[in-house]
């Protein structure tokens, strides 16, 4: 009886090897991202009964916090009420129709946010509520369509014509930040299987080092009372704005 060594089958064999080497690669040993229990605090602190919009949120069952909602994303596999396009056009949303409007994870996917912004004031009633997060010092992400990263100052700008900016900060403290980025580097690249778990453990300690930090400037030299800011490295600003 011949031995079966044709190239063919030598080729699945190494198909199957690179497959099996390829998910040890990407193994997690620790679920849950990092990043979401700041968007779940963000989604505690202002949860309401009140109508609201749902614009793409993700990573957040928001349906606890807010159970009065309407659901609008670019995916229909999501159950969304409102199917919309990739760069969010709300034109089939009424004028003045909601109390609250939710967006976290988008205003960094659509090429024009201030339209965006624009649009979802016009969606809200007279002091209707915007919570909003979106990404800041964090990975690029669902490329192509990642288009900005803001910062605290973009934020004042977007939201210049707003009636008042009741909350804006920082979502994570700079260790924590960098424990966030660990992680994504885990979620978003192929690391030597060995070295994977000790990252995640580097990850998800990195945060503890955040009690040695005293005060945080938003630039150097200039340690003054006008520069300190809740935090210099941010994985997303989140903003809790009135129309």
């Amino acid at each position: 009886m011949t031995e079966m060594t044709s190239p063919e089958l030598s080729g699945k064999e190494q198909r199957a090897k690179r497959t099996r080497w390829q998910k040890l690669s990407r193994k997690n040993y620790f679920g849950g991202k990092l990043s979401t229990k700041n968007l779940v605090r963000l989604c505690q602190e202002n949860a309401s009964n009140k109508r609201t919009i749902i614009v793409h949120t993700e990573d957040v069952d928001y349906t606890e916090f807010f159970p009065n909602s309407f659901l609008v994303s670019k995916s229909d596999r999501k159950k969304a009420d409102l199917v919309v396009d990739t760069h969010y056009h709300l034109d089939a949303i009424e004028s003045e129709s909601y109390d609250i409007v939710l967006c976290t994870g988008l205003l960094e996917h659509v090429p024009d946010p201030q339209r965006l912004i624009d649009d979802m004031r016009r969606i809200l009633k007279p002091n209707g509520k915007l919570i909003i997060s979106a990404s800041a010092v964090f990975s690029f992400h669902e490329g192509p369509e990642n288009y900005f990263h803001f910062t605290p100052f973009s934020f004042k700008m977007l939201f210049k014509d707003w009636s008042e900016i009741e909350d804006l900060r920082g979502s994570s403290m700079p260790f924590e930040t960098i424990g966030i980025l660990m992680q994504r580097i885990l979620l978003q690249c192929d690391v030597f299987p060995l070295a994977r778990p000790f990252i995640e453990l580097m990850a998800r300690s990195a945060r503890f080092f955040d009690v040695f930090i005293t005060q945080q400037y938003d630039t150097t030299w200039k340690y003054t009372d006008d520069h300190k800011i809740d935090s210099m490295m941010p994985s997303n600003i989140q903003a809790v704005v009135r129309k």
